[in-house]
């Protein structure tokens, strides 16, 4: 019962949130910048020096998306594989 209720009001305040929301950061090259754009760059400029391209280039298609899907699977798979252990079986072994 309790946990319905913590589910209807975390679903309640996410749909408020994006109901209610009404602007969008807005930096100087559009919305929603990033810590490398913002902050790295910034410094990498002031230092005199220019950024580089990144090893996994991220922002091509959806390899993001699949990056954390990926993760998302593997460690569901370890959860799921030490569930027993993680929620039910206790070892507690008494005085040897």
């Amino acid at each position: 019962m309790a946990i319905g209720i913590l589910a209807v009001v975390v679903v309640s305040a996410i749909t408020g949130w994006i109901i209610l929301a009404d602007d969008v950061p807005q930096g100087k090259d559009g919305p929603w910048i990033g810590v490398d754009v913002s902050v790295i760059e910034r410094y990498a400029a002031e230092a005199g020096r220019k950024a580089g391209k990144p090893i996994i280039n991220t922002g091509q298609g959806d390899l993001l998306l699949f990056v954390f899907a990926a993760s998302g699977a593997v460690g569901g798979f370890i959860a799921g594989y030490c569930w027993r252990r993680l929620i039910s079986e206790r070892n507690i072994k008494k005085g040897s």
